[in-house]
């Protein structure tokens, strides 16, 4: 079985739509599998800076990998095959072990034994190795938690906006009543100071009447 790297686009990925992502592609490897095609989703990792994921994948071809994703329906970037070069003297609990290489590849060099990867490696490099995968997982746990985060405050935001919506409403509602309010009051004076008037006019008349009834007397 070979070892396969698919790298994805996350730009135009949701954090809900990616999860739904790897559940399809895995229940597809699955499905796969119970056909008698050898090939399983293993594990992601993410490169934040530069918004992809790389899902490891183990399979016979790189065929049935497109099957997967065809039968999923995940659109990728890429497939490209890669190699294990997990050093022997490492334990199992830390790394598994696993051969990429097939008939043909030009890595005759490397393909026989794990002993001969181990030759090749060092402790340093193997420690490295070990640190960026701790990085990409810490890396990719934190791209997810700034993804939820964003989703939350756009609908915290969307929520704020149709309540300042609601209130900007209702403050024109309001300043049209109170304009209302003041004309039905400038009306209201103007009929109180003609009344007032009137009453004026009619008191005098009768003090004027009550003045010459006196008088001729």
């Amino acid at each position: 079985m070979g070892l396969y790297l698919v790298e994805r686009d996350l730009r135009h990925i949701s954090v809900e739509q990616l999860r739904l992502d790897q559940k399809q592609v895995a229940f597809a490897c699955a499905q796969l599998k119970t056909q008698g095609k050898n090939v399983r989703y293993i594990s992601s990792a993410a490169m934040p800076a530069d918004a992809r994921v790389l899902d490891l994948f183990g399979a016979a071809g790189p065929e049935l990998i497109q099957e997967a994703h065809a039968f999923a329906g995940v659109l990728y970037v890429r497939i490209v095959e890669i190699l294990d070069l997990t050093p022997n003297f490492l334990p199992r609990s830390t790394s598994w072990a696993r051969r990429s290489l097939r008939q043909g590849a030009g890595f005759a060099a490397i393909r026989d034994d794990r002993e001969r990867t181990s030759d090749a490696m060092t402790v340093n490099s193997s420690s490295e190795l070990a640190r960026w995968l701790g990085e990409g997982q810490r890396l990719f746990r934190m791209c997810l938690d700034v993804l939820e985060n964003s989703e939350r405050l756009q609908v915290r935001n969307e929520t704020l906006e149709s309540e300042n919506s609601m209130l900007r409403e209702e403050v024109t509602r309001l300043r049209h009543r109170v304009e209302g309010l003041q004309a039905d009051r400038s009306e209201m004076v103007a009929a109180f100071n003609d009344l007032a008037g009137h009453v004026t006019q009619v008191v005098d008349h009768i003090l004027l009447r009550s003045e010459d009834g006196e008088s001729d007397k």
